[in-house]
């Protein structure tokens, strides 16, 4: 079975006015995976809605810029992706949607195996979510038009790991 993590997609990226805006390639980001939003639900797919939320004194602070504070306008869903009433929400503090969160267990449970992921940003927590879904051998397709970052030097190199060394497929779809 198969899941869509939608991943950061808050105001503190997407949104002009976000403390980490990753640019103005996120409109495209944006499209791309409302449309894939609207297909997996047509499909029964289960949407997961991957939430960086950080404590106002969080260590990662030290290497950015404060950002998705939990229950600050910055943490919010961007709006023209709103989560539905039966998509899943894991609010994480790490790069990894895997790390001190219950997503792990929410997939198994469901039987789910296969990942189709969109998100922000690319070199980043897309990179890092990844990785921990492989290792935990689940199979992971990345959406090249549903990503990218504030780097797109390091978006195109976080595409290549993800495809050469991690083996997750980048769709270019």
């Amino acid at each position: 079975m198969r899941a869509l993590l939608v991943i950061d997609m808050l105001n503190d990226f997407v949104h002009p006015d976000g403390a980490l805006y990753v640019g103005g390639q996120v409109k495209e980001t944006i499209q791309f995976s409302r449309g894939l939003i609207a297909d997996s639900r047509g499909q029964n797919i289960p949407v997961i809605y991957i939430c960086d939320a950080h404590r106002q004194d969080d260590s990662e602070f030290s290497l950015f810029p404060a950002h998705c504070v939990r229950g600050t306008w910055g943490a919010q869903i961007y709006s023209e992706l709103s989560p539905a009433a039966d998509d899943f929400l894991v609010e994480k503090r790490r790069f990894s949607a895997f790390f001190g969160t219950s997503l792990d267990i929410f997939l198994r449970e469901k039987n789910i195996t296969e990942l189709a992921v969109v998100g922000v940003c690319t070199n980043i927590c897309v990179l890092y979510t990844v990785c921990s879904a492989r290792s935990l051998n689940y199979q992971v397709e990345v959406y090249r038009r549903g990503v990218t970052s504030f780097d797109l030097e390091a978006h195109d190199f976080a595409l290549r790991e993800i495809q050469n060394t991690l083996g997750a497929q980048v769709v270019e779809q």
